[in-house]
């Protein structure tokens, strides 16, 4: 390897080590909560090296968010693989999209905690969050009844169904807590979320699209 490039192998690497730091920072405790004192303490670069890759903040935010969309793109995209199987129905489909997604939350917890942080105020956080944290294959589903794919896809209950998932997987750590409070058990068993308990969680979904059916 080549003095040059190892130059820009290092480089690259740190550029990375700072992106996970920002991540992680950024998952946490949001961007207005992140301040480069943190990521410098998360990776062990200083405040100049990492305005030397991204410029500033909001520049440093866009690349973490991107990096996790990409992330979760990824397993999401592993995990939803409907030409690999087969369905009986559409309740079937959606099923197993919803599996998907939830199993995607799991895997990659940055993109619900980033999503609940900076979905939750208008500014251009939000706005970009909402062009670009949206997997493609989700919206692509082919289903039998034009309908219901017209209910899941183009009406206000495709957002409904997407932020119940992400609140749920997210927060479940205090959903499982306040489950268990009510029904006086230490754990409910909820978070991680058990096959039995997202399948129940799923179920529950599919009776919001098929309300009518």
């Amino acid at each position: 390897m080549t003095a040059q490039n190892k130059r820009a192998q290092q480089r690259a690497e740190t550029r990375q080590t700072i992106l996970d730091a920002a991540v992680e920072a950024f998952a946490s405790l949001g961007y207005d909560g992140t301040n480069f004192r943190e990521i410098t303490q998360r990776c062990n670069a200083d405040r100049p090296l990492i305005l030397y890759h991204f410029k500033n903040k909001e520049n440093l935010w866009k690349a973490a968010a991107e990096l996790v969309e990409q992330r979760f793109t990824t397993q999401f995209e592993q995990f939803y693989q409907p030409d690999k199987q087969t369905f009986n129905s559409d309740r079937e489909r959606i099923g197993f999209l919803m599996s998907a997604f939830i199993d995607a939350l799991v895997t990659v917890p940055a993109y619900g905690q980033i999503l609940l942080r900076e979905g939750a105020s208008e500014g251009p956080r939000m706005e970009w969050l909402a062009r670009h944290f949206v997997p493609t294959a989700a919206l692509s589903t082919q289903l039998d009844n034009p309908e219901i794919l017209h209910r899941v896809q183009k009406t206000i209950l495709r957002d409904i169904l997407a932020s119940v998932m992400v609140s749920f997987v997210t927060l479940g750590p205090l959903m499982d807590r306040s489950l268990a409070l009510v029904t006086g058990n230490s754990k409910a068993g909820i978070h991680p979320l058990q096959p039995e308990a997202k399948q129940a969680f799923i179920n529950y979904l599919l009776a919001m699209v098929f309300i009518d059916s």
